[in-house]
């Protein structure tokens, strides 16, 4: 679509679409629907309707899901389980891989959680409109999709790989190519080396400047008080996560986010950019409340970010008729959803794909079903009002439907993407801006000014961003000061083994550092 000459594309953390969108048509049908057959109308959620049995089904207790959070912002009031296992007991009420084509009971939710015992009492609660008046209000506003699934039945680094790669390919600490399906935030063999710790396939970017689309940038958070504190203040996590943008060349395609809100007010966006919310980490422990809307954190700092970006947009009006903002989640994070997700994503590698075949797969995932269902939404003055959309056929969207759809409206011809299989298998959804001229509206979004904070565990189990964000600190000081692997594996080792709160986490980080320092 010619008109559109900037592509925003913003992906938060962790919810499902019931938990955050699951009421948006509760009582109302869609105005505008894009293959919408079965169900007809938007798949969200019915009160008295869908529930998981409790600890000892024999005894037929039913948790249903609840309409809305009482004010409460920060439901579930503790980070669930998001590794591929737990996600599997989740969907199918088993931990181990499920049998090929076997559908989601998508009734193992509430076990999963129940073992945190006295948090598990707000896990079935779900957001509602007046709760989340920004996210749903932009919904409505625009376009939502409700077939719109995470890459990987797993947590937040390999859903953000194949958001930008299509993959989650890298190397282990054999130095075999290994299929990830988890995060690895604590890669031993590759810790002091300044490449190939996370994902190290070509990205969606790297495309871009391959065919002559230099015009793009990836803006970031600042960084939490204790990234501040130990001298790595705010960094990229997507060029942490990928071996190919860590390159100096790339290096003027970072910036912050205050800089996109002037470029957008002042209009000078990139053609694409991308945005890093500030990642949810406890208030007190590792710093600040993010605005990424990840569990257990305070959903109110992402629908204020949320709708400062959209405003920015809006603001100029040459750069409002021609953007489309895309805002989507990458995984489910351990909230409930009732849509079981299908069994027709394609491997990213074999036949006719120029990505490796991997060496491995990890814990046996061939790549061939999908996560949980997330949030799409589309925000642009040639969406009508009130639309839902899907995708034609069986392959429905995922992260790489973002990719070629960017790669698509760039132009790009498909045989110069070469990002494997599932990319280009890909349904697109530039089709969802139906108008040939913008609308005249600019609804206004405002968030809900009646939230209440519930107890939250006061010292849990270290969520992957956590990890990673530790993981960082400590490779920049391991870079700074030059150590080679012999002085920083046996610290890692010796500090690092058998972490599960956040205060480990902590105390370990403190004693690696003063040691590096001391051997300096």
């Amino acid at each position: 679509m010619e008109q559109i000459k900037h592509i925003v594309y913003l992906m938060f953390e962790n919810r499902s679409l019931d938990n955050v969108l699951g009421w948006l048509y509760e009582n109302e049908n869609p105005k505008h629907k894009i293959n919408i057959v079965d169900p007809p109308n938007y798949d969200g959620l019915k009160e008295d309707t869908y529930y998981n049995y409790g600890r000892f089904r024999w005894f037929g207790k039913k948790h249903f899901i609840k309409r809305g959070t009482a004010n409460k912002m920060n439901v579930p009031s503790f980070d669930p389980d998001e590794e591929y296992s737990c996600v599997n007991a989740q969907l199918f009420e088993d931990k181990r891989n499920p049998r090929k084509g076997k559908k989601s009971t998508m009734g193992g939710f509430y076990i999963d959680c129940y073992k945190l015992l006295d948090w598990h009492h707000n896990y079935m609660e779900t957001y509602t409109p007046e709760d989340l008046p920004v996210i749903n209000g932009l919904a409505k506003h625009f376009a939502v999709s409700d077939r719109y699934f995470a890459s990987v039945p797993t947590q937040t680094n390999c859903n953000r790989a194949f958001a930008a790669c299509g993959n989650s390919l890298g190397i282990n600490d054999d130095l075999q190519l290994e299929a990830f399906v988890n995060n690895r935030a604590t890669n031993l063999r590759t810790m002091a080396q300044p490449k190939g710790r996370q994902f190290n396939q070509r990205t969606l970017f790297n495309v871009l400047s391959e065919n002559c689309i230099e015009d793009w940038k990836i803006y970031h958070s600042m960084g939490t008080d204790l990234e501040n504190k130990l001298g790595a203040e705010g960094y990229a996590y997507t060029r942490c996560l990928m071996e190919e943008l860590q390159g100096s060349e790339y290096d003027d395609k970072f910036d912050k986010i205050e800089t996109f809100i002037k470029d957008a007010k002042s209009n000078n966006l990139p053609r694409v950019s991308f945005l890093e919310p500030e990642w949810g980490l406890k208030k007190g422990i590792l710093g600040i409340n993010g605005n990424d809307y990840h569990p257990p954190c305070n959903v109110s700092e992402g629908e204020k970010f949320l709708k400062e970006i959209y405003n920015a947009l809006k603001e100029n009006e040459e750069v409002w008729n021609s953007t489309l903002f895309i805002i989507n989640f990458d995984e489910h994070g351990g909230t409930y959803d009732h849509v079981p997700p299908p069994w027709t994503a394609a491997q990213p590698w074999g036949g006719e794909s120029l990505i490796p075949i991997p060496d491995k797969h990890e814990l046996g995932f061939q790549f061939d079903r999908f996560g949980v269902r997330v949030p799409l939404i589309l925000v642009s003055p040639f969406i009508e009002e009130s639309t839902v959309f899907r995708a034609e056929g069986d392959i429905p969207y995922d992260h790489t439907s973002v990719i070629a759809t960017i790669l698509k409206m760039m132009g790009i011809d498909k045989n110069k993407w070469k990002l494997g299989n599932r990319v280009a298998q890909a349904p697109t959804f530039e089709n969802v801006l139906t108008r040939s001229i913008p609308r005249k509206d600019k609804p206004d979004v405002s968030h809900n000014h009646n939230e209440i904070i519930d107890e939250t565990m006061s010292d849990p189990h270290p969520n992957d961003i956590q990890q990673t964000l530790i993981h960082k600190v400590i490779h920049n000081k391991i870079q700074k000061g030059q150590h080679d692997d012999d002085k920083v594996l046996p610290l890692y080792k010796e500090h690092f083994s058998g972490i599960t709160k956040i205060s480990h986490l902590l105390k370990a980080t403190a004693l690696t550092l003063n040691k590096l320092v001391d051997k300096d």
